[in-house]
């Protein structure tokens, strides 16, 4: 009787660590891709862009459990937006489609997005008009983030 309670214990965490994956999947993503997108405003995507994007989401600890599917998910992004910015651009909108439901995801992917635009010490013009696109999609009040429409 010990011993399936003990096993049946390991699979019910193991099913719990399971759906916090799943739940938070789409933030991931929602996040990956939007720093990406606003990465490739410029027309280029910055390695250190991609590197403050890494760190952001493993410095996140809701996020930090995913390991290497968040560097999977960057170079999918990555080359999506690379051999069509349409294409990556229409994926990645899709991804930010996930959370645009749920307030507090909305603002955590805005955030980092803003964070990302913000690596190189300012936004440039190109990343703030991706911002405002994003966060109007989101209906954020863009002057909460320090943004003006």
């Amino acid at each position: 009787m010990f011993g399936l309670k003990k096993l049946l214990g390991k699979h019910t965490g193991n099913a719990q660590a399971e759906m916090k994956k799943v739940v938070n999947r789409d933030l991931m993503q929602a996040i990956v891709g939007g720093g990406l997108l606003v990465a490739a405003a410029d027309g280029t995507i910055e390695p250190s862009e991609v590197a403050k994007l890494d760190e952001l989401i493993r410095a996140n600890p809701s996020l930090s459990h995913f390991g290497s599917e968040i560097t999977e998910t960057i170079n999918r992004f990555t080359a999506q937006l690379n051999a069509n910015f349409q294409v990556g651009r229409l994926a990645i909108k899709r991804e930010l489609a996930d959370v645009k439901n749920c307030q507090q995801d909305a603002e955590e992917a805005f955030v980092n997005m803003i964070a990302i635009a913000q690596a190189d010490g300012e936004i440039e013009p190109a990343e703030l008009v991706v911002l405002k696109e994003i966060g109007l999609h989101f209906g954020l009040r863009l002057s909460d983030f320090g943004i003006e429409a």
